[in-house]
């Protein structure tokens, strides 16, 4: 869309990723917004992180890692201190460069927010940007425009803080080499291993020992507590069934909103650039110009060869591999000099040089498309399902507070809030704490109420507990059986084959390292009485089946200089590992690609260390107070 404005295209993806997933925006103003609350996590010179901004950020993320449709990762991973330690840092870190930001005044035009918006491709239709689908979005989102291209304005302010510091790092050729070498090394590695399970059979374990053990780690041997319960979620889509939309209203929202549904009027417009740089003189504005014109004419000879010159001399890198096809854009799209140009324009007509602040452009126009009123029928259906959500959420800030104040006044039961409102009363089977907080979408808050003493001698309704955006839920216990001591005769079997199987790795251990002595001075595998079975070999960083990761990082750290060499470590299956290191095999010279991309590697993590390092440096001079109580409250 707008190919020819190229001064940020370093965007970093992750940070509107934070902002808006395809189709579930989390709410834009959070990002700029202030909050009202008084509980603070973290002060500093100019601003603070409320407790309301932290529980969003955790909240966000909570529900960006359901999204994601990772396996096996709970959402309650969020309860753990250093991982909202490290979210707190990440919006200390965001605000303070923000801060920063404005303290010296950079300034984002609307050029760069329209080209960052425009390249978004969750915005596209048919390969190219539309307002139409842009503003579909937005308003499915709940976001005005305003709010949105505001954060991005935000964000971009952000990276021109960024972009110089942490982009900065040189990296000599021989590093990279070394790096590459280090990295591709593999070693030849031979493997004798002394397993635990024939040194069973000398290990005696006697009834006093179990007991001892049973005794000494009695919490080890409970079962845990379990809960059954009853819960009623409430959410919009929860009553998005109990609202209806007439076609008269359908019929009104479309009349009163027609300019919505009108698609402008888009120019197709292709362009030969010659760009001038930030700052140019004029000497080489006119050069730029002057070179321009003769490409101009060129065209002007000969237009059925406009896309094969532009390929030639266009250094607009987006649109010149495709003949200066810049797709087709309404009014306002483009900077002003240029969009003036093309709606003067007739289909097949070429103009120019035409001056922009990017340099001289020769644009032909291919095509116009007239602006066109999309048919009632064909945008009906949109219609009808944005009224439903509008009502809906009108309809849930109601809701909301008759269901805490039901779930409160008749608690219990969870009965009368559910006829109250149409929802579904869900009854839990047996469940531990774990499996309880991922029925509550990772909530500990769910959990902490419901077990609670008081919760399980009353066995009445909690409160309505907020468990995401636009999310409450009231539970009620059912059944409870609280954590038990297993009897000593039903787990002294068990006890007794782990202390024997703990005893028989000991002796292999002490068997193991004993060989491994006899071998460093110069004892022969025969003499020792191991076999090394056929060599292996390993690379650097690369897991390999049979070889306990300590072992293969003990191996890489094992000075090759006289071989072979002998190394021990504890092995997968609990016994020891003896290796024997018999080669070395270092990599072929490294391709350049290769060594160029080490060298973005080596420099990526330089410019982070020099990013940490000047955010520590805000972080110091804006005197960092962090609330360690309301950090820790969930």
């Amino acid at each position: 869309m707008f190919d020819l404005v190229h001064k940020h295209k370093r965007i970093a993806q992750v940070i509107l990723a934070l902002i808006m997933v395809p189709f579930a925006f989390f709410g834009v103003d959070y990002y700029f917004r202030r909050s009202d609350s008084a509980g603070e996590v973290a002060k500093f010179d100019g601003g603070h992180i409320s407790e309301a901004e932290f529980a969003r950020a955790i909240r966000d993320q909570q529900d960006m890692l359901r999204r994601s449709g990772q396996q096996g990762v709970d959402p309650a991973i969020f309860d753990n201190p250093e991982v909202r330690f490290s979210v707190l840092q990440q919006l200390l870190r965001d605000r303070l460069v923000e801060n920063k930001g404005a303290d010296l005044h950079f300034q984002v035009s609307n050029e760069e927010v329209f080209e960052h918006i425009a390249s978004d491709p969750r915005f596209r239709d048919t390969n190219k940007f539309s307002i139409d689908v842009y503003k579909r979005l937005l308003s499915q989102a709940g976001i005005s425009e305003a709010a949105f291209e505001e954060s991005i304005r935000k964000q971009l302010l952000t990276e021109k803080i960024v972009d110089p510091i942490s982009r900065g790092g040189i990296v000599a050729k021989a590093s990279a080499i070394a790096f590459v070498n280090l990295v591709e090394q593999q070693r030849e590695v031979e493997v004798a291993t002394i397993d635990a399970e024939p040194f069973v059979k000398d290990v005696k374990v006697d009834d006093a020992q179990v007991k001892a053990f049973y005794d000494n780690n009695a919490a080890a041997f409970k079962t845990p507590e379990e809960a059954k319960f009853e819960y009623v979620i409430l959410t919009p889509d929860a009553l998005l069934s109990q609202v209806a939309v007439t076609p008269d209203e359908v019929k009104a929202q479309y009349a009163s909103a027609a300019k919505t549904y009108t698609q402008d009027e888009q120019r197709q417009a292709a362009h030969i650039l010659i760009a001038v740089k930030p700052g140019a003189t004029d000497a080489e504005r006119e050069a730029a110009k002057k070179k321009a014109e003769e490409i101009a004419a060129q065209t002007k000879a000969n237009p059925a060869k406009f896309a094969e010159l532009a390929k030639q001399f266009s250094e607009d890198p987006g649109s010149a591999a495709q003949g200066g096809d810049l797709g087709s854009n309404p009014r306002g799209t483009m900077v002003k000099a240029f969009d003036d140009a093309v709606f003067a324009m007739k289909p097949g007509d070429i103009v120019g040089p035409v001056q922009s602040e990017f340099g001289s452009h020769v644009i032909r126009l291919v095509d116009v498309t007239p602006a066109r009123t999309r048919p009632f029928d064909e945008v009906k259906a949109q219609i009808e399902t944005d009224l439903k959500r509008q009502k809906t959420a009108q309809k849930f800030a109601a809701a909301a507070d008759q269901f805490q104040n039901l779930v409160y006044e008749q608690a219990d039961s969870l009965a009368p809030v559910a006829k109250a409102l149409g929802l579904a009363v869900e009854t839990s089977p047996l469940v531990t704490r774990a499996q309880a907080q991922q029925i509550a979408m990772g909530s500990a808050k769910v959990v902490q109420a419901l077990l609670s003493p008081e919760s399980i001698a009353a066995k009445r309704n909690t409160e309505a507990i907020e468990i995401g955006p636009n999310a409450l839920m009231a539970a009620r216990l059912v059944e409870y059986k609280p954590a038990a001591p297993r009897p000593f005769d039903e787990v002294k079997e068990e006890i007794r084959r782990q202390l024997v199987r703990q005893a028989a790795v000991e002796l292999a251990q002490k068997a193991g390292r004993e060989k491994l002595a006899s071998l460093e001075q110069g004892k022969s595998d025969r003499d020792v009485g191991v076999t090394f079975a056929k060599a292996v070999t390993l690379v650097r960083n690369r897991p390999q089946p049979g070889f306990a990761p300590d072992g293969v990082t003990k191996i890489f750290q094992a000075d090759p200089a006289k071989l072979p060499r002998y190394i021990g470590a504890r092995s997968e299956r609990g016994g020891f590992s003896i290796y024997k290191l018999v080669n070395v095999v270092n990599p072929p010279e490294a391709e350049p690609a290769k060594l160029a991309n080490a060298r973005k590697g080596i420099a990526d993590a330089q410019n982070r260390e020099v990013f940490d390092a000047y955010v520590g440096a805000l972080k110091s001079k804006a005197k960092v107070e962090i609330n360690q109580a309301n950090l820790d409250k969930k």
